[in-house]
């Protein structure tokens, strides 16, 4: 999910799977995301083809009803200027995009313009680009914005992706959404059988200020498994690591997995696909 600042990509991510992803204070301070935002939904279809995400079946049925589809999870890149190389690390373990553009303003804005090159530098092809925000424009400024759209995009890595207008913040459209992305960004073909690979797009330290010794945990790390898959008690390699005083060499972290998560669910294993936690017991100070 990737586009320029107050596009709705948050908002988006909220609408399709039930997670608002601006979690840290500072993100909710200031109404912009600054870390990567994590989220998990699944994608159902109907008896008579209507497409729909986790918990929001068309007739309010349960989701049992419809056919599963597949489980995704989603990446809720930062837009603003001074942020970029978070959204450049979250664009290492995409394996499509979702470009939203606002119609309330011209296109392209500049983190636009940047997300898209970001793209193309790390070769994401699959791409859906969503023309948000068409409940707050009148008819005549929606078709406008979408011939600004196809003129800004023609020539690039995305020229010829489907342009779907929604309303985020009304489920507006959501359903052809859905479709879009089930068409254009298929599930990857990722072997179980290779050596354990993650990308590491995030870290974190969940202990609170003023934690006694005894009660600190270890230091989290977030991302994206893209080979093989990692389970409880596992011992792993963590590269570059951490920089060597003196010289300026880096030295990998050599540590063990003592939990996993995936969805937000306790987990004994963890395979390619999709986006996951693992809590060591490295130094939480390694992952702030």
């Amino acid at each position: 999910m990737v586009g320029h600042v107050d596009h709705g990509k948050t908002t988006l991510t909220q609408a399709l799977s039930g997670v608002w992803t601006d979690t840290h204070s500072e993100e909710r301070k200031r109404g912009i995301s600054i870390k990567l935002g994590y989220a998990d939904t699944a994608f159902y279809k109907t008896v008579d083809g209507r497409f729909y995400a986790k918990g929001k079946h068309p007739e309010d049925r349960d989701d049992s009803d419809g056919e599963l589809l597949r489980v995704v999870s989603f990446v809720d890149a930062p837009g603003h200027e001074t942020l970029m190389a978070v959204m450049i690390s979250g664009a290492s373990i995409m394996d499509g995009a979702m470009l939203l553009i606002a119609a309330t303003e011209k296109c392209p804005q500049p983190q636009t313009r940047e997300h898209l090159a970001a793209l193309q530098i790390a070769g994401i092809e699959n791409i859906v680009v969503v023309q948000n925000k068409i409940d707050i424009v009148t008819r005549e400024r929606a078709v406008e914005s979408y011939g600004e759209i196809k003129e800004f995009l023609s020539g690039t890595i995305a020229e010829g992706a489907p342009i779907i207008p929604v309303s985020a913040h009304h489920d507006v459209n959501l359903d052809i959404l859905i479709q879009a992305i089930e068409d254009v960004i298929p599930t990857p073909d990722r072997s179980s059988d290779e050596t354990g690979l993650m990308y590491v797009a995030r870290s974190f330290d969940t202990n609170r200020p003023g934690s006694r010794p005894a009660e600190l945990q270890g230091g989290i790390i977030g991302g994206s498994i893209v080979e093989g898959s990692f389970s409880i008690g596992d011992s792993i390699l963590i590269a570059p690591g951490r920089r060597v005083q003196g010289d300026g060499s880096w030295e990998p972290i050599r540590t063990t997995i003592e939990s996993v998560k995936g969805g937000g669910i306790d987990l004994e294993s963890v395979h390619a696909g999709g986006l996951c936690g693992i809590a060591t017991p490295m130094d939480p100070v390694s992952t702030k």
